[in-house]
C-alpha cells in the first residue's frame, strides 16, 4: 500500500485542481480578484485558502522551530497564499493579534501546539511538476545505482573486524554485502560533521570549494554553486530516474542550510516524484521499554524533533513502519518497485535511488529487539585509552557532544562517567544493528525484484565517530576516528572485486566519479557543470584491489569559530577563525591548525585566507602497521610532532598541506 502513496497524493491533487477549475466563469473571475498573487498559479491552493472556515484549525499552531516568518498580516487568506507561493511550505499559522504569519516547511514538525489566538492550515498536495527532459542520451547498458548513506556510522562492523563479547556479529547484512562487493579499509570523509560532509560528497567538491564548514551555509547559494550539477543531478541529466528519501543532504530549516531547497529538490531529483521526508514525530511518540537520561541538560532548550532521551529501547516490532529508519526503509523499497514498474510499462530506464538513514545518530533509538541481541552494558568494552593524545595541542580537542551526563570535573581528561560510557556504547551499537537490519531488507528487495545484478550498491558512513576515545564523544575532530568511515561498494559485473578488500586511500569526493564510471556514464570532470569536481575515480581498484597507487594521501579539515576548545556549529562561514587541515598517508597522519580569516573574503576557488605563518598547533601520529581495522589504534595516543627523529617527515607533510591549501 505504501508503494502507491505518492500516486494517491498526485491523484488527489489533480482532483482538487479539477474541482477548482470547474466553476462558472463569473465566479472564477470574482474569486481571482480577491485571491492574493501567491495563489494565482495554483488553483487547488486558491480553492483551499479562500474556502470555508472549516479548512482551517483555530486555537492551534505549528512550532516556530520548523519554518520561517511570512508576511505581516491579519488575513488568513494572505498568510495561506504566502505559503502557496513558497515551494517548501506545506502549512502555516497566523497570529492575527500580532500580525505574525508563520510558514511551516515540509521538513518542519507536523505536531501542533495550543495557541488561543492562532489559526493554522495544512496545504493540499502540490501538483507535480512536469517530467524532467534529459540533457544527454542515456548510454547503452547503463547500470543502476543504489546509494545508502548512514549518519554517524563509524567502522564498528563485523566486516571491519569488530565484534562484541559473545556475539557472532551485530551487522550481518553489511558484513554479507562486504563478501559480495569491495570493502575499502581506508576511506575518509573530507569533514567530520554532517552538513559540510554531505555538501562535499553530494557535489564531489572539497569543503574549501563548497565553503560549507558549519550548518548555516550551503553550496546552492548564489555566487557559490547555484549552477553546479550535483551527483544525483548528473545521473538525472543522462535520463536516470532519480529518487531520494531520508537524510542525504543535510535538512534545510530556518537555522540550518538556510535558503537551500530542502534536500536539493527538485534539482537533484526527478521532479515528478517528490522527495520522501519521514515523519520525525512518530518516533518520539513510541514507548520506551527502557531509556537513558534526558539527552540535554535541564537549562538547555527542548530537544529538537521531540527527542527526549539519550537512548531508548523502543517497544515496537522491527517490521513496523513507525520510526524514521523504518519509514526510510519502506520508502526505499517502494522506490525500487516504482523504478521496476516504470521500466516494465515503458522503455528501460536506469535509476539512481538514494536512501538516507539517521541512526546511529544520537539519540540512540532502536526497537527493543536490537538491544536484546547485545551483551549487557557492563560487558560492552570501553575504549582502550579514554584520554586525549599525549602532547596534543588543545585546539585539536572537542568536548563531549550529542549526549548528556558524560563530562565530570574537570571537563578535560577528567573522570568520565564509566557507567554511562558502557550504556551509551551499547545503545550506539544497537542503533547500528537496527540500521543494518533495514539495509538488509532493502538489499533483499533489490534481489527479489531482479535488479541486483545490474545495480551498483554503495553504503557508507557520512563521517566517523568517537565513543569515548581521546576523551571525547561524537564527531567533530581531525583524528582518525573522526574522519575514517566504512565504505562498501558492490558492482557484480566487476568480478575481481567480489569479496575483496582494498587498502587504497579513498576519499568520499571520489565516490561521484567512481559511481559514474561504474554505471557507464562519461567522466563528470569533462562535462559542463561538474568539471570542477575534486574527486578521482577508483574504478581501477575494482579491476585490481591490490592497486593502492591511485592516491598517496587523503585530506580532511575542520573549522572553528573561536580559538578556544568549544565548538559551535551554528556560525556563518565569514565567522571562521581557524582551520585545521589533516593529511593521512600510508603510514602517518599529520595535522596543522592555522588562523583563518574569512570576514571579508569573496567567493571563488581561494575563498578565505589561511595565515600559513600563524600555526596554532601541529600533530603527528604513527599509523605504521595500521590495517584500517583497529578502531583504537594506539598510534594516535601520542603526538610525535616534536620528536627530532621525525623532523624531516614533519617538514615534508607540512609542505604537502600547504600545497594542498594553495591549490583549493
Amino acid at each position: 500500500m505504501r508503494m502507491c502513496i505518492v500516486h494517491v497524493f498526485r491523484l488527489l491533487a489533480a482532483m482538487v485542481v479539477t474541482a477548482a477549475l470547474c466553476v462558472d466563469t463569473g465566479s472564477a473571475s470574482s474569486a481571482s480578484d480577491a485571491v492574493p498573487p501567491g495563489c494565482s498559479a495554483w488553483p487547488a491552493a486558491a480553492a483551499f485558502c479562500t474556502g470555508p472556515p472549516s479548512n482551517f484549525e483555530k486555537g492551534i499552531g505549528y512550532p516556530a522551530a520548523g519554518g520561517e516568518a511570512g508576511p505581516s498580516t491579519t488575513s488568513e487568506v494572505e498568510c495561506c497564499c504566502a505559503c502557496a507561493a513558497s515551494a517548501d511550505c506545506n502549512g502555516w499559522t497566523l497570529n492575527g493579534a500580532d500580525k505574525k504569519c508563520f510558514l511551516k516547511t515540509r521538513a518542519g514538525p507536523s505536531t501542533q501546539e495550543p495557541s488561543k489566538s492562532a489559526v493554522s492550515g495544512l496545504m493540499p498536495p502540490r501538483p507535480p511538476p512536469p517530467p524532467y527532459i534529459p540533457k544527454y542520451p542515456t548510454p547503452a547498458g547503463a547500470k543502476n545505482v543504489l546509494f545508502i548513506a548512514v549518519d554517524d556510522m563509524r567502522p564498528s562492523l563485523g566486516a571491519y573486524n569488530f565484534t562484541l563479547p559473545g556475539q557472532p556479529t551485530h551487522s550481518p547484512n553489511l558484513d554479507k554485502l562486504a563478501t559480495e562487493g569491495l570493502l575499502f579499509t581506508r576511506a575518509y570523509v573530507q569533514y567530520a560533521f554532517c552538513s559540510p560532509s554531505r555538501n562535499s560528497f553530494m557535489t564531489g567538491r572539497r569543503p574549501d570549494t563548497t565553503g560549507v564548514w558549519e550548518f548555516k551555509d550551503h553550496f546552492r547559494e548564489e555566487g557559490v554553486g547555484a549552477d553546479w550539477v550535483s551527483m544525483p543531478e548528473f545521473f538525472k541529466q543522462y535520463g536516470y530516474l532519480t529518487l531520494g528519501g531520508g537524510k542525504l543532504y543535510h535538512p534545510a530549516s530556518a537555522t540550518e542550510n538556510i535558503g537551500m531547497p530542502d534536500n536539493d529538490y527538485p534539482a537533484s531529483w526527478s521532479p515528478e516524484y517528490p522527495y520522501f521526508l519521514p515523519d520525525d514525530d512518530l518516533g518520539s511518540q513510541a514507548t520506551c521499554a527502557d531509556q537513558g537520561p534526558v539527552r540535554y541538560p535541564a537549562h538547555s532548550p527542548p530537544a529538537e524533533k521531540g527527542e527526549k532521551f539519550a537512548w531508548c529501547e523502543v517497544d515496537i516490532a522491527k517490521e513496523a513502519s513507525v520510526l524514521y529508519g523504518q519509514q526510510v526503509r519502506d520508502n526505499c523499497i517502494d522506490h525500487l518497485k516504482l523504478a521496476k514498474n516504470i521500466s516494465l510499462v515503458g522503455s528501460a530506464r536506469p535509476f539512481f535511488i538514494g536512501c538516507g538513514f539517521h541512526k546511529p545518530h544520537a539519540p540512540y533509538y532502536a526497537p527493543k529487539e536490537f538491544f536484546d541481541r547485545l551483551p549487557p552494558a557492563e560487558e560492552v568494552p570501553l575504549p582502550h585509552d579514554p584520554f586525549a593524545p599525549v602532547g596534543m595541542p588543545m585546539v585539536a580537542w572537542h568536548p563531549y557532544a550529542d549526549v548528556a551526563g558524560m563530562v565530570e570535573d574537570p571537563p578535560f581528561n577528567g573522570t568520565v562517567n564509566m557507567t554511562r560510557l558502557h550504556i551509551y556504547r551499547r545503545a550506539y551499537y544497537a542503533a547500528i544493528s537496527y540500521t543494518d537490519y533495514n539495509i538488509g531488507q532493502i538489499l533483499e528487495a533489490l534481489d527479489t525484484l531482479g535488479l541486483a545484478q545490474n545495480t551498483v550498491v554503495v553504503t557508507f558512513g557520512d563521517h566517523g565517530y568517537q565513543l569515548g576515545e581521546h576523551d571525547t564523544w561524537s564527531k567533530m575532530t581531525n583524528f582518525e576516528l573522526g574522519v575514517h568511515i566504512p565504505l562498501i561498494i558492490r558492482a557484480p559485473w566487476m568480478s575481481n572485486s567480489i569479496g575483496k578488500e582494498t587498502d587504497v586511500l579513498a576519499e568520499m569526493v571520489d565516490t561521484f566519479p567512481t559511481l559514474a564510471e561504474l554505471a557507464g556514464l562519461p567522466d563528470p570532470r569533462f562535462i559542463a557543470g561538474t568539471e570542477g569536481i575534486n574527486g578521482t575515480s577508483l574504478v581501477s581498484t575494482f579491476i585490481d584491489p591490490t592497486n593502492t597507487s591511485i592516491k598517496t594521501a587523503a585530506f580532511s579539515q575542520f573549522a572553528k569559530n573561536n580559538i578556544g576548545t568549544s565548538v559551535d556549529c551554528q556560525f556563518f562561514r565569514n565567522e571562521t577563525q581557524l582551520m585545521g587541515y589533516t593529511i593521512r598517508t600510508d603510514e602517518w597522519r599529520y595535522t596543522a591548525w592555522f588562523r583563518f580569516d574569512n570576514s571579508d573574503a569573496g567567493w571563488g576557488p581561494h575563498f578565505g585566507k589561511v595565515f600559513l605563518n600563524e600555526s596554532l598547533g601541529t600533530e603527528l601520529y604513527d599509523h605504521r602497521g595500521d590495517t584500517g581495522k583497529w578502531l583504537d589504534w594506539p598510534g594516535e595516543n601520542y603526538n610525535l610532532v616534536n620528536e627530532t627523529e621525525h623532523a624531516s617527515l614533519v617538514e615534508e607533510l607540512h609542505g604537502r598541506i600547504v600545497h594542498f591549501i594553495q591549490l583549493k
